[in-house]
């Protein structure tokens, strides 16, 4: 590409400071700013031993590529409980990047960065990392950190050209084809364009083709320093565009089409041929056109991602520019729809790792097709992803989601209308589940009132806002307001859904926990056992909802007693979980810690002690030291030596939980109290109990001398000792 000099600068930026080094390669699109940022880190991979990481600077969702690049590349340990704990996406990136392994020199590329003041917040700080940017804006950074590309020398532009066109042309006439290069405004792009066109077509003179790049509307060479350069030099890549554009056979047209409806992020072309199958049957295949679309320079791709095309911002916005394929554009909306809608709301890794890098061109439908969606389909452009996110506990991504969705919704209709009341159910519940339950009461109120003015009778609709008010009022401890509305809410799912299904399974655990939480156990038991058989039958093998079913029935016979029924349904639990989730997790150490209360409650000490020790240890790893939960783990292990009489080891750890309870949940909480008051009466114990044996034997040793003196004075008066 001839960016010798630039390489060498670059690497004279991104040489070792004591904080992170940022490197930015400015210019307009079509200069290769990206092609030199591949370029240096291929040549200096040896450098960075802690590896190479791109990330798409245009999209919106930058904390999510970095949390993601954490969780998939690095199985960064720690990384879900620091995502229940920060919520916040853009403060787990800041832990990420805090935790990064391994402790090496890592560079991080940002490519065609747009908000320059969003990407410097979420990058990282140390100095192990170095950050290249590449990005269109000038004065991004002060100059000294910073390389304006700028076009192609004559020389430099004439070698490009001469070895895309292979045949020797450009040797035999140097005048038109430096005129040709001139023309293009000696970008890399246009003149890669050119090339395939030239290469597509070995009989074509130069004269000729720049006739043709002529009266497509490029003239003479256009100073770069004039105001009408850059102009000029997008003109000459739509010039060198439209030529290449002229050789594509149809079909191969239909693609390319296609492919600029994504976002701009790598596509997988597995997935585009899906969305083609769509239009023209399931044996349709791509074929040649991946290679002809690749060759012609239309679509980008990389060694290392055979798998997978990238289209440039520039070639996007022309063959978005191009006579719109209908059919094309409503088989990709519905694809799009249909990954949506099976984005699970509690993902396992393996299905974090499946939808990875899907989001942003689900993103494209809220964008830009919101007019063309069916109304059933309206609300899952924004929900699908919503849902995704807060299963991971991203929870300002999905908050962003969820009100996108509430405007658009109260935008596009005006008064009652169920996709408003579901708009409001869907924040309501995202806030509920974060415990900000006075901004989800109004919302679920007004969700509730709403859709009953809309449904007469039964609706799911209003099944499920009776159900997310209820759960509401059992979290505020008003459980004499919440059982109607869980009655009503199960009866009414019962008479909506003949046989199994996911609603009723879910009412039926929610009035169980409500009655559990009443005492009313007997009540309850019948209920858990109709909602974990329904689990079973409706989710065949390993589900995250068959193993909380599982877990709350071994709880319930736990607290009636029925612990030889209880440990059958935690040991199952526990296995489900550690298949479905790879490493350290929470629903992990929570298995461990539910199985060992079980055994100290059978007073099997010996057996519980080491499974209280691998939960604990796992919310170490988890939480980083300090969460509530590890609190929970110290208080449980501290009661299990206190069961055990190792008063000593109890005392400690009921100090380490109290000083993290005091911490995180204030010296009044409830739970802080519990532990205080453990610690107070293990510190009364210690009091009121007799010397232990320990004790005992240490003072016998020290009566021995004394004993052997008293029977040799008894010896010599011919006295015998007795023992």
């Amino acid at each position: 590409m001839g960016r010798e000099d630039e390489l060498v600068r670059l690497q004279e930026i991104l040489r070792s400071s004591s904080s992170a080094a940022i490197a930015v390669v400015s210019g307009m699109g079509g200069l290769g700013k990206t092609q030199l940022a591949a370029k240096y880190a291929t040549e200096n991979k040896a450098k960075y031993p802690g590896g190479i990481y791109w990330l798409n600077g245009r999209a919106s969702n930058l904390a999510v590529q970095i949390i993601y690049k954490a969780e998939f590349d690095l199985h960064l340990p720690g990384l879900d409980a620091a995502k229940e704990r920060l919520q916040e996406s853009a403060a787990i990136a800041k832990w990420c990047w805090d935790h990064w392994l391994p402790k090496e020199p890592t560079l991080i590329v940002v490519d065609d960065v747009a908000d320059w003041a969003e990407v410097r917040s979420l990058m990282p700080v140390e100095s192990r990392f170095r950050v290249l940017v590449t990005t269109r804006q000038r004065d991004l950074l002060p100059q000294q950190h910073t390389i304006a590309l700028k076009r192609l020398e004559p020389e430099q532009s004439r070698s490009l050209l001469a070895a895309l066109e292979e045949v020797g042309r450009v040797e035999d006439d140097r005048a038109f084809a430096d005129r040709i290069c001139a023309g293009l405004g000696n970008l890399p792009l246009a003149i890669e364009l050119v090339g395939s066109y030239l290469r597509h077509d070995r009989h074509l003179t130069l004269s000729e083709i720049w006739e043709r790049l002529r009266s497509n509307g490029v003239r003479d060479e256009v100073l770069e320093r004039s105001p009408q350069y850059e102009m000029a030099a997008e003109l000459g890549v739509r010039a060198a565009f439209d030529l290449t554009w002229e050789t594509i056979e149809p079909e191969g047209k239909r693609v390319a089409r296609l492919l600029s409806y994504f976002g701009l992020d790598w596509v997988p072309w597995e997935l585009a041929e899906r969305v083609m199958q769509r239009v023209e049957g399931e044996e349709y295949r791509f074929g040649k056109w991946k290679a002809r679309l690749e060759n012609a320079s239309l679509v980008e791709f990389e060694p290392e991602r055979i798998g997978d095309c990238r289209l440039h911002p520039l070639i996007q916005s022309f063959l978005r520019d191009q006579p719109e394929e209908e059919e094309i554009r409503s088989a990709f909306v519905k694809e799009m729809i249909a990954i949506a809608k099976t984005m699970p709301d509690n993902p396992t890794t393996k299905q974090v790792n499946q939808f990875k890098g899907l989001e942003l061109h689900v993103q494209e439908i809220s964008k830009r097709h919101i007019a063309e969606l069916e109304e059933d389909d309206l609300l899952w452009a924004f929900v699908g992803l919503a849902r995704f996110y807060e299963g991971q506990a991203l929870f300002r991504d999905a908050e962003s989601q969820y009100a996108d969705c509430l405007a658009v919704t109260q935008r596009l209709f005006e008064g009652d209308l169920g996709m408003v009341a579901l708009s409001l159910n869907n924040l309501a519940a995202l806030y509920d589940s974060q415990g900000r339950l006075s901004e989800a009461e109004p919302l679920y109120l007004q969700a509730l009132q709403m859709t009953q003015r809309l449904f007469e009778g039964d609706h799911p609709n209003i099944a499920l806002s009776l159900n997310n008010l209820a759960y509401l009022y059992k979290a505020q401890g008003r459980l004499s307001e919440a059982e109607p509305l869980y009655l009503q809410a199960l009866q009414m799912t019962q008479r909506l859904f003949e046989g199994d299904h996911p609603d009723v399974a879910r009412s039926l655990n929610n009035l169980a926990f409500l009655y559990k939480a009443q005492g009313r156990l007997s009540e309850a038991e019948p209920l858990y056992l109709q909602a974990l058989q329904m689990t079973q039958r409706l989710f065949e093998g390993d589900h995250p909802d068959v193993a909380r079913s599982l877990n709350n029935l071994a709880l319930l016979y736990q607290t009636q007693g029925r612990l030889s029924e209880a440990e059958p349904l935690y040991l199952q639990a526990l296995d489900m979980r550690k298949r479905l989730f790879e490493g350290d997790h929470p629903d992990v150490a929570r298995s461990l810690n539910n199985l060992a209360l079980l055994y100290k409650a059978q007073g099997q000490l010996s057996e519980a002690e080491p499974l209280y020790l691998q939960a604990l240890d796992m919310r170490k790893r988890l939480f980083e030291g300090d969460h509530p939960d590890v609190a929970k783990s110290l208080n449980n292990l501290a009661g299990l030596y206190k069961a055990q009489g190792k008063l000593e080891q109890a005392e400690i750890y009921y100090q380490q939980a109290l000083q993290l309870c005091e911490k995180f949940l204030g010296a009044n909480h409830p739970d802080t109290q519990i532990v205080r008051n453990n610690l107070a009466y293990l510190r009364q114990q210690q009091q009121s109990i007799p010397p232990t044996t320990s004790s005992r034997s240490a003072f016998r040793r020290l009566l021995r001398p004394l004993r052997r003196f008293i029977r040799f004075l008894l010896g010599c008066f011919g006295i015998r000792s007795t023992r």
